[in-house]
């Protein structure tokens, strides 16, 4: 069961390569040592995802992805990420960076949560940050923007 799903459920006016996406994904995954898998990609409007946050978490905030992670630790890799492209675009905006980019790093940091990554303290955030960095390192050159 290697399957990374992606779903709109928000108009975007970039067109997302799908394969390349799915292949950004299996990277992150493979190179955490993660093989077999089922995640999905799902992009919803801030508003939604403002919503979830609340509901999920009792915390009334923008946010740019949450996820959810179905599987008991020896168990394959299962979940759902829900990703923002309004407040992407936002993130890359603020920080100078290219859509791209900033789609990737968020992608990452979901997927890093689904393996357990943690940022909750400094040192957690520096350890993920420090994963994003290496994962936006090593697939720089997978393109999901057509």
């Amino acid at each position: 069961m290697n399957e990374i799903n992606i779903l709109y459920n928000h108009p975007f006016e970039h067109s997302i390569n799908k394969k390349s996406l799915q292949n950004y994904c299996k990277k992150v995954l493979n190179y955490n040592n993660y093989n077999s898998y089922l995640v999905s990609l799902i992009f919803i409007d801030k508003e939604e995802l403002r919503e979830m946050k609340k509901t999920y978490f009792k915390q009334d905030a923008y946010t740019d992805v949450i996820a959810f992670n179905f599987n008991n630790r020896d168990e394959d890799l299962e979940g759902e990420l829900y990703l923002s492209i309004d407040i992407i675009k936002n993130n890359a905006n603020d920080y100078s960076v290219t859509l791209e980019n900033e789609i990737k790093r968020i992608i990452a940091h979901g997927l890093l949560h689904l393996i357990g990554y943690k940022d909750d303290s400094d040192r957690e955030k520096r350890k993920m940050t420090k994963m994003e960095n290496m994962c936006m390192q090593l697939f720089n050159d997978v393109k999901i923007l057509c």
